[in-house]
């Protein structure tokens, strides 16, 4: 348990300094473990590692070989266990070094503003107010000041009991995520599954959060070695999750659309609007083929409210007009993007890395060209987003890629003074709006991501291990079947 002293004095570079110590350990530990792979299986095998081409020629063939290239795969897979081990405990302690740095800072806080009141806190954390002098114990006005004095104070008292609790707990997180580590359970010689227990003991340790809503600012804190191991042993789940989604950019609706939802019941005409809007406007609407925007006026006219997710991956198909402004996203970004990628490799000694990415703007959907998307959305912001990772390659230089999604986000509403035409008719958008004022449908988001693409930028190699697939965050020289078994 943390004390309240503790936590007031409490000092945190040796903590950081211990991090950095086994993120080293661990940047060094996957290297070598590339180097057995490029170096010494490739040849061996034939196999390129994380290659989908056929393997080539053996250099030796026989029993010895196949002993030989057992053996060292296993070798291989036992480092990149232990790289996992060594990033899972640089992330328990990021994590705990976090958590205890702004535990004191709330903790300090609170002790200023209660001193600020003419308090004392103890070493012990026991907060007294100075006694009335003798002259204001009888005085009724001195008294009243004093308890409201005191009442106030409570607050502070409390943010304070809080900070030493928040501390608690961060520490009793990170025993628990160092007790969990197991060396016994990273021997891929006694145990197959090493490599993914291992990788499984670093998710453990660096705490995705079950809230949707606060994996931007998690997966945008974490150390670039810790979120390029997390990529590498859990890419599928975190990105299922929206951790290529943008870390700083938050989307709000831009206006108050049509107001308060249900603020009046409704009337003939109402309902009228409604069954023309049905008929009319969904039925046409898929007539004609457009059948995006006929499905988001009937999801508007469900009146739920729930959001509503809409295929990035066919819109940039349909429209070739957008899929040249993201590539022109990461034409204009790409040498900035390859530089923190190369200067976080650097600060990792070599170390796998990935660094959050994004560039964030706003396009009118063309009408002329693609009227089905803009009677389903019209315009809306897009962010292209995702991580920028360097990972050595056979010869230690840096391969950096940028894997990353196209994300778009609306709000399904209508605007006084504006018609529609539509299929055969033309409803007023002021009408449309007064069936969500109604209750009788009901505005809702519009949100999307595309299938991560990862792509090379310039100065790396074209084709990545990994490259493409746009799923799993596969690492340069991931784990070959020979180590896989057991001696």
């Amino acid at each position: 348990m943390v004390t309240f002293a503790q936590l007031r004095h409490a000092a945190f570079e040796s903590l950081d300094k211990a991090g950095d110590t086994w993120n080293g350990v661990a940047g060094h530990t996957e290297q070598i473990a590339g180097q057995i792979r490029s170096g010494v299986l490739q040849p061996l095998t034939g196999i390129t590692p994380g290659s989908l081409a056929p393997g080539g020629a053996r250099s030796w063939t026989g029993v010895a070989a196949d002993e030989a290239t057992r053996e060292i795969g296993l070798l291989a897979d036992e480092l990149t266990a232990f790289h996992y081990e060594a990033l899972a405990v640089t992330a328990a302690l990021r994590r705990a070094g976090s958590a205890f740095g702004t535990a004191q800072q709330a903790l300090l806080r609170a002790i200023g503003d209660a001193e600020a009141l003419g308090a004392t806190v103890a070493a012990d954390g026991i907060v007294t107010l100075p006694p009335l002098p003798p002259e204001d114990r009888n005085d009724p006005d001195a008294i009243a000041y004093r308890r409201r004095k005191w009442d106030e104070l409570q607050q502070y008292v409390e943010a304070m009991r809080k900070a030493v609790s928040a501390a608690t707990e961060a520490d009793t997180a990170a025993t628990a995520a160092l007790r969990a580590l197991d060396p016994a359970e990273v021997d891929p010689a006694t145990r197959p599954e090493a490599v993914d227990n291992a990788g499984a003991d670093l998710v453990r340790a660096a705490g995705m959060p079950t809230d949707p809503k606060a994996l931007p600012a998690w997966w945008g804190a974490l150390d670039p070695s810790v979120r390029a191991g997390l990529l590498a042993s859990d890419g599928q789940r975190l990105i299922a999750a929206g951790a290529l989604g943008p870390v700083d950019y938050e989307w709000h609706a831009p206006d108050a659309g049509a107001g308060d939802y249900a603020q009046r019941p409704p009337g003939p005409g109402d309902y009228a609007v409604g069954v023309a809007a049905e008929h009319m406007l969904v039925g046409g609407g898929n007539l004609v083929g457009y059948t995006d925007a006929a499905r988001h006026m009937q999801h508007f006219l469900s009146a739920t409210g729930e959001p509503l997710d809409v295929d990035v991956d066919r819109m940039l198909r349909d429209d070739p007009k957008f899929r040249g402004l993201v590539d022109g996203q990461i034409a204009a970004n790409q040498a900035e993007w390859r530089q923190l990628a190369l200067a976080a490799f650097e600060r990792s000694g070599g170390a796998p890395v990935a660094v959050p990415v994004e560039a964030v703007a706003h396009r009118d959907i063309d009408a002329s060209t693609q009227r089905n998307w803009f009677l389903a959305i019209g315009s809306h912001p897009y962010a292209t987003s995702g991580v920028v990772t360097a990972r050595p390659g056979p010869d230690g230089k840096p391969l950096v890629s940028v894997q990353y999604q196209v994300n778009i986000w609306d709000r399904y509403n209508w605007d006084p003074g504006k018609s529609t035409p539509i299929a055969f008719t033309n409803i007023k958008d002021s009408d449309l709006a007064k069936l969500h004022q109604t209750g009788l449908a009901r505005e809702f988001d519009l949100t999307g991501r595309s299938t991560p693409v990862t792509v090379a930028l310039p100065g790396t190699p074209s084709v990545l291990p990994g490259a493409g697939t746009g799923q799993d965050g596969t690492r340069e020289g991931e784990r070959s079947n020979p180590g896989r078994e057991t001696r």
